[in-house]
């Protein structure tokens, strides 16, 4: 629910810029703003979650996320300006980042062998979920409009998220909650592996949205329907949910941080390979591939803390590191919507944004090929 209406939120950006939309007349920026801002709130929030589960059981603090996110989403289907949205988004944002953190923080670690393929299933609900809120939200536009549209959003995500809530279980640890107390290990920060390691997924999250974000409008320019722009945002995170079980049991036998640089590295290519010559035989593509590979850049996320830093220091990066992703949202949809040319109208107008793009997924790259190469080295062993 988090990430399937977060990842989807392209339906919304091309509905609310059209003639029929509440923000019509806004630039594509300050509209692709409310968007970005529930998302790195999202991400932002997660770095509060172990503070939280200091003193609360997960389902507490999941219970808290889950409503005041409900409350954000169902309150937007009342705006009547853009600053309700903006309002609106934060608290939705700042939810979301409370619900979400406890399952991602407690599922890897029940598992040794196999946290690669249980992290891959873990986060394919979020492939899943943009699936469905892709397809749904579109369908509920065109039969209730959006304003009955946002508040049924809501109101599912607060039956289905607090019934999730009772699903996740704490890990018996010795540790979990005592290690809780403070943000997190300020020691940590001043290696050179976790620089490269939150340089990387600072960069990784400022690229990976963009796509997903301007699915819909982009396949309009191309002379698709907003249908159809909305089934390409759902296709792709459909093929992204698959992949993620797929791509996470390759990585148990190849190697967490191999296969999420391999990954990284596929993903800056197809955006520069198919999204920037601008057909629609590309666009659908990249539609499949960049659903395929990109996926990794989420899931991988777990095991590959856990594989550089270890189990017990897992818990406390995991927020900090979200965190950083969240800082890495607000530097990604904003600034591409404006490099944007004549609000979108024809795919050459986004030219400078596809390069932009894949300039983040391509440092991105360069910043974990660096932490692979230190760890490797100090290993002994280029399989991590």
């Amino acid at each position: 629910m988090v990430f399937g209406i977060g990842f989807s939120y392209g339906v919304l950006q091309e509905f609310y810029g059209s003639a029929n939309g509440p923000l019509f007349g806004y630039s594509e920026s300050k509209i692709a703003l409310i968007g970005t801002i529930s998302n790195a709130l999202t991400y932002l929030c997660a770095v509060f979650n172990k503070t939280l589960m200091y003193y609360m059981c997960p389902r507490n603090v999941m219970l808290i996320g889950c409503g005041c996110m409900s409350i954000g989403i169902i309150c937007t289907g009342f705006a009547s300006s853009y600053y309700h949205f903006v309002l609106c988004s934060i608290l939705q944002g700042i939810g979301g980042g409370i619900l979400y953190q406890p399952p991602v923080v407690c599922g890897p670690l029940h598992f040794d062998t196999h946290r690669s393929l249980a992290s891959g299933i873990l986060f394919s609900g979020t492939g899943v979920g943009a699936f469905a809120m892709a397809i749904f939200t579109r369908y509920l536009i065109g039969s209730i409009g959006w304003r009955w549209c946002l508040r049924a959003l809501g109101l599912l995500n607060l039956v289905v998220s607090g019934f999730a809530s009772f699903l996740v279980i704490e890990p018996k640890m010795a540790n979990f909650r005592t290690s809780a107390n403070g943000l997190l290990n300020l020691g940590q920060l001043g290696s050179s592996k976790m620089f490269f390691q939150l340089s990387g997924s600072l960069l990784q999250s400022a690229g990976y949205l963009m796509p997903l974000i301007f699915m819909s409008k982009y396949a309009v320019a191309l002379g698709f329907s907003s249908s159809q722009g909305a089934l390409f945002i759902g296709i792709c995170n459909l093929i992204n949910a698959a992949s993620k079980i797929f791509i996470g049991a390759i990585a148990d036998v190849c190697g967490r941080i191999n296969t999420l640089i391999v990954c990284s590295i596929l993903s800056a290519a197809f955006v520069f390979g198919l999204w920037l010559p601008g057909l629609r035989e590309t666009f659908l593509a990249l539609v499949v591939l960049y659903g395929i590979f990109s996926g990794a850049i989420i899931s991988l996320l777990p095991p590959v803390l856990i594989e550089v830093f270890g189990m017990n220091m897992y818990s406390q990066l995991s927020g900090i590191s979200n965190c950083v992703r969240g800082v890495g949202v607000i530097i990604g949809s904003p600034i591409g919507a404006t490099l944007i040319v004549a609000n979108g109208s024809k795919p050459n107008h986004y030219i400078n944004a596809i390069i932009y793009n894949g300039a983040l997924l391509a440092a991105s790259t360069m910043c974990l090929t660096v932490l692979w190469a230190k760890v490797g080295i100090s290993r002994k062993s280029w399989k991590i």
